[in-house]
């Protein structure tokens, strides 16, 4: 799927979304520059390519629509368990699904409709502070 932002692939609608609220609020960001690998509880080693990453000072925000629960869910809890603290994983995703992520699914969890407050909390980070905490649904 192409985005509405010329030189930004997006492969969702909520993807486009988000690029299109980045660009409209003047957040630089890629998409699919990064590439992890992921040991899940099997011992298989999986790839991850966050869908979009936002560079704030040494803070690493990655931005993953979520559209439905699955392995990407604990694809994601892994990967949180699995790597460096500065990075912050933003999950999007629609009111349905936001209910019953675990927690330890993400970092930070917004409905669709939040992506303006989610991009607002991002361009206001102190790339040079502690990142802020997230109160999360229990």
């Amino acid at each position: 799927m192409r985005g509405g932002v010329p030189g930004h692939e997006t492969r969702t609608k909520v993807e486009a979304a988000i690029c299109a609220e980045m660009e409209r609020q003047e957040l630089p960001h890629e998409h699919r520059t990064l590439h992890y690998r992921v040991r899940m509880k099997s011992g298989k080693v999986t790839k991850y390519d966050p869908a979009i990453v936002v560079r704030r000072g040494l803070i690493l925000f990655l931005v993953e629509p979520c559209l439905s629960l699955g392995g990407a869910v604990e694809r994601a809890t892994r990967f949180l368990d699995q790597h460096s603290p500065e990075i912050v994983m933003a999950v999007v995703a629609p009111k349905r699904v936001a209910a019953k992520l675990p927690p330890e699914s993400y970092d930070e969890l917004y409905e669709e409709g939040n992506v303006p407050r989610l991009i607002q909390r991002i361009r206001e980070q102190d790339p040079l502070a502690a990142v802020r905490p997230f109160p999360k649904r229990r």
